[in-house]
């Protein structure tokens, strides 16, 4: 359900950035609207966190972290997060990606690592109460180290975080074009959003 105040109820600086954010690229991303609506509370930590799992110092390019954002995504049905992701995967990563092939990523041909990583997030996003110590050898055995583990499980939390946001919210891009847009913009601003909105 779509909640007006998370359009509307914004501070003057909020209003100002999503104004210049419509003008200038022609939409919005409603999780920054979310996020800003009471920036204190829940937004800064989360904004912080995204750009921290998505753009951070990590073993994982960005581009394989957006795939890995839109394969969770996928899993869990959330049109939105798998727009815009895919959209980022295909500039960061593989510009032939679509969200159909998320279904049958294993035919895709990624490298070990990430093929490895990618069933431990399915399985985490899916099965989570099934997920034990051994689901993570096949992860060592393809060279994942520790520290890639562990970012990887940052973005599954992230987008399991965010995918039920949006479902909830009636998070919507309007049209594919938009959510292209979406995905330019976050691709090249690196998830940044200017620490004065986040006061």
């Amino acid at each position: 359900m779509r909640l007006r105040v998370l359009d509307s109820g914004h501070r003057l600086r909020g209003r100002m950035f999503f104004w210049l954010m419509r003008a200038v690229a022609g939409t919005e991303d409603a999780v920054a609207k979310t996020s800003l609506y009471r920036p204190s509370f829940f937004g800064r930590a989360l904004l912080r966190f995204i750009r921290s799992a998505m753009r951070g110092q990590s073993d994982w390019s960005a581009g394989e972290r957006e795939l890995f954002a839109a394969l969770v995504s996928r899993l869990n049905s959330c049109p939105f997060c798998v727009s815009v992701h895919v959209g980022i995967t295909a500039l960061a990563l593989n510009p032939t990606i679509t969200a159909e092939q998320l279904d049958h990523w294993r035919d895709i041909g990624l490298r070990s690592q990430v093929a490895a990583t990618l069933a431990f997030l399915e399985k985490v996003t899916l099965h989570p109460d099934q997920v034990g110590v051994a689901d993570v050898q096949p992860l060592r055995a393809a060279g994942v180290s520790e520290a890639a583990i562990v970012d990887a499980l940052h973005v599954c939390f992230l987008f399991n975080v965010v995918n039920r946001l949006a479902n909830s919210f009636g998070y919507d891009w309007g049209n594919e074009a938009n959510a292209l847009k979406g995905a330019a913009i976050l691709n090249r601003i690196g998830y940044r959003v200017p620490e004065f909105l986040m006061r």
